[in-house]
């Protein structure tokens, strides 16, 4: 039987989420920025253990190749990472410390080829580990993406058929409709209304959890 103090949290943090949403409707050029923010502080950032950093910015891999900027970066600490600025949350990351990467969009449906295209550009970057303890299975070579909106399909089938067509993609979670969905590669999980949270959360942890015990040679980078 579902846990109904799990499902009481995740009801407030939906809420939450939504209600940075409307809030933040009509300020064009802030709305973005809010939403990104109000991803990390008020969902991943208490959800996720203090190991793990959450920020933006670009990431590249031995083979020179770069992504461009990404929303929300799931840093799992087990290799450096260069700030712009000291104590900015905007970095460049190196493949291998990526656990999974977060592509925000204020309405998914309007914007879904927004989100194939980071999912494109991301795609070309390759993680090479050393030796690794499997801690939740052997991390994959390339980098897990998942796609976040506030608002958009309203229909299981919707996420479906549109994941089906970026095989870039790993998960699609819509809030305000509740509806979440994964690849198959994180087991093909559905969850609607407030579990959907939920079924992101569980495949992020899927996602972090194979980087805990790979061992990175950053040294490679520049020799």
């Amino acid at each position: 039987m579902p846990n109904q103090y799990v499902l009481q949290r995740l009801a407030g943090i939906r809420t939450i989420l939504n209600g940075v949403h409307r809030a933040s409707a009509n300020m064009t050029n802030n709305t973005m920025g809010a939403e990104r923010e109000a991803v990390i502080d008020f969902f991943l950032s208490a959800v996720f253990p203090n190991q793990f950093r959450f920020g933006t910015g670009d990431a590249t891999d031995l083979e020179g190749n770069r992504s461009g900027q990404l929303d929300v970066v799931i840093e799992s600490g087990v290799s450096p990472s260069l700030p712009t600025i000291p104590a900015s949350n905007s970095k460049l990351y190196l493949a291998e410390s990526v656990s999974a990467v977060i592509e925000v969009k204020s309405t998914i449906s309007t914007q879904w080829q927004q989100a194939i295209s980071t999912a494109n550009q991301l795609s070309p970057l390759k993680r090479k580990f050393g030796a690794n303890l499997s801690m939740g299975g052997k991390p994959t070579n390339d980098i897990p993406l998942f796609v976040v909106g506030y608002t958009g399909w309203n229909q299981m089938t919707s996420l479906e058929n549109n994941i089906t067509g970026a095989p870039n993609i790993d998960g699609i979670l819509v809030i305000d409709q509740g509806l979440f969905l994964s690849s198959q590669r994180f087991g093909g999980v559905k969850a609607t209304g407030d579990w959907a949270l939920w079924g992101l959360i569980c495949c992020l942890h899927q996602a972090v959890g194979t980087l805990k015990a790979s061992s990175t040679k950053p040294i490679n980078y520049a020799f």
